[in-house]
């Protein structure tokens, strides 16, 4: 780890991945990691499809947009990827380690990568810090497993209003409030839904104008 990188009191507060180890212990992980730091502009590849996968990334500041591309160039987004969140784990664990998709940075971003092999396989010191960060990403696998069934089943609607309602509902549900602030964008909304920017703008607005819902910016208050 280079001088500038997020200490490890830090780094144990914002990524889950690291949950339940010490900052003694994560010292020493992140040398049996092999961890480096590596910074992006907004555009920037971090991962490109095809791409052989050796590291899982760490989200130390901004977000990344998982992104697929079909033979024609027509570009899909998957998901995203917030502060503390992990991506490139699913091929990285994999003897096979090509990626199926494409990591691009959706705003500056700091990305902590760790050798998934010395995760995966068993540490010759027995470490329990070891074991630990090995059922972080196995939790963290099911997370993203869950929240590509969310993404099918909002996807799936048949309208734009569908879709709009299924999100926010996911939402509600999430953080337990019908006041909720969504984690996305209107641009990023619109891609993640598949849908026109304008045209998720006006039909907000015809759903506000019906009393759905209101909201001022990202903030939202479901109103049914």
């Amino acid at each position: 780890m280079k001088k500038n990188e997020k200490d490890t009191a830090v780094l144990a507060q914002i990524a889950p991945i690291f949950g339940g180890i010490t900052d003694t212990e994560l010292k020493t992980l992140l040398h049996c990691m092999g961890a480096f730091e590596k910074s992006y502009e907004k555009g920037d590849t971090i991962i490109m499809d095809q791409d052989k996968v050796n590291y899982i990334g760490v989200i130390l500041k901004g977000s990344v947009r998982m992104l697929k591309e079909d033979i024609w160039g027509n570009e899909s987004l998957l998901g995203f990827m917030f502060l503390g969140d992990i991506f490139g784990e699913s091929f990285a664990v994999q003897k096979e380690s090509s990626s199926y998709v494409s990591f691009v940075a959706n705003a500056p971003t700091d990305v902590l990568f760790l050798a998934a092999s010395n995760i995966i396989h068993t540490c010759p010191n027995c470490c329990s810090f070891h074991a630990q960060i090995s059922q972080n990403l196995f939790e963290l696998l099911g997370q993203k497993g869950v929240r590509l069934m969310e993404k099918i089943e909002v996807v799936s609607k048949p309208t734009l209003r569908e879709k709009i309602l299924a999100y926010l509902s996911l939402e509600v549900q999430r953080q337990g409030s019908k006041y909720i602030t969504l984690p996305l964008g209107r641009s990023d909304l619109a891609d993640y839904l598949d849908a026109n920017r304008s045209a998720l703008t006006r039909e907000l607005g015809r759903m506000r104008e019906e009393g759905i819902l209101d909201f001022d910016g990202n903030t939202f208050r479901i109103l049914l």
